[in-house]
């Protein structure tokens, strides 16, 4: 049987946004976000989507950039679904893929998330439109007294269990 090696906790967080992030449904980006509360327990979790009741299989809302007008952003969904069951995000720590834009940097400071880890590796590819976003995001965190701090470690690997045994 293989040896499994125990994940530190960013790596645990971080490999669970990206996990999370295989329920979108948009056909060129796929980003989740895990929120964590001070005791490290799962408060919520989030991914980018269409809003609840909206139907997502219409071609039209898929492409850019109608798309905009329809999906809902990761991080905003996690706060949204957060607020949804009455869970509190004050003094919690968002995990995602990249750097929040500045609609979703907003909410972050606004539902009293303290902390926030980005991959850097992601971030590292994002498009040149994105990084105007990013500039002011950083800003906005500094000002509001939120925590960015870039992730650089390895993604744990996914596998399955079965009956303690590793199978794939």
């Amino acid at each position: 049987m293989p040896e499994i090696t125990v994940p530190d906790w960013d790596q645990l967080f971080m490999t669970m946004a990206y996990l999370v992030a295989t329920k979108s449904k948009d056909q060129s980006t796929h980003i989740g976000a895990v929120i964590i509360g001070p005791d490290r327990e799962v408060r919520t979790t989030g991914y980018n989507s269409f809003p609840r009741g909206i139907n997502d299989n219409v071609p039209q809302r898929q492409e850019r950039p109608e798309k905009y007008f329809w999906f809902e952003h990761a991080e905003r969904n996690a706060i949204f679904n957060a607020v949804r069951f009455g869970a509190s995000l004050k003094g919690c720590t968002l995990y995602t893929n990249g750097i929040p834009c500045m609609d979703c940097a907003r909410a972050i400071v606004q539902s009293g998330i303290k902390k926030v880890v980005v991959d850097k590796s992601w971030d590292d590819q994002n498009p040149p439109e994105w990084r105007e976003h990013a500039v002011r995001t950083l800003q906005l965190f500094k000002e509001a007294g939120v925590k960015l701090r870039f992730w650089q470690g390895e993604l744990i690997p996914v596998v399955k269990f079965n009956r303690g045994e590793i199978i794939g």
